[in-house]
């Protein structure tokens, strides 16, 4: 029972490639019925997993195994699930440009403030701050958004397509912004 936090943080890491992985399935179907099982498959690991991103954090405080080890799994799970369906999008969108640029900020943005925390030793020294989880419940929600647009019936893409890419913009800023405080952190740890 101790490590079930940091598994429920593992599998959620898992589940980013897997689910991604049949949302590109889901594009590439041979027919609609493929095309609907991968996606909905796809959509239901990722919110599963997104809600764990809550369970991990309250099942280790309500057990009271808190750890440097989940302080540090806990992000990463977040970024492995976001990370390979935002990639996905851009995969499926052709590479359209006004997508894969923010995507390649979001997604360099985590790979810096991953290593960042890694360098750093101890996740405490680079605790994730209130913004950085505003930007992540922000992240799961634009993830999510297309797999409920669809399921509401809007299928035709171009009726929504660039106003949720315009919500990916609007996350690669914020994700910038909250990159902010790990690089004055680490800057800081360097001089100490």
């Amino acid at each position: 029972m101790h490590h079930l936090p940091n598994a429920i943080s593992i599998a959620r890491a898992i589940a980013g490639p897997i689910g991604a992985f049949l949302l590109l399935m889901s594009a590439s179907a041979a027919s609609e019925s493929a095309a609907v099982t991968y996606g909905l498959l796809s959509g239901v690991i990722f919110v599963l997993a997104a809600v764990s991103d809550w369970l991990d954090g309250w099942l280790a405080r309500r057990i009271g195994v808190e750890s440097a080890l989940g302080a540090l799994l806990d992000p990463i799970g977040d970024k492995l699930l976001v990370g390979p369906y935002l990639i996905a999008y851009v995969i499926i969108a052709g590479f359209d440009i006004w997508l894969a640029t923010p995507v390649a900020v979001i997604v360099l943005r985590d790979l810096v403030v991953t290593g960042l925390r890694l360098r750093a030793g101890a996740p405490e020294t680079l605790k994730v701050s209130y913004d950085a989880k505003v930007k992540t419940a922000i992240q799961m929600i634009l993830t999510a958004a297309p797999f409920v647009l669809v399921l509401v019936g809007l299928r035709d893409l171009s009726a929504w397509f660039y106003y949720w890419v315009g919500g990916v913009w609007f996350l690669a800023v914020l994700t910038l912004w909250t990159a902010l405080p790990y690089l004055r952190a680490a800057r800081s740890q360097r001089r100490g």
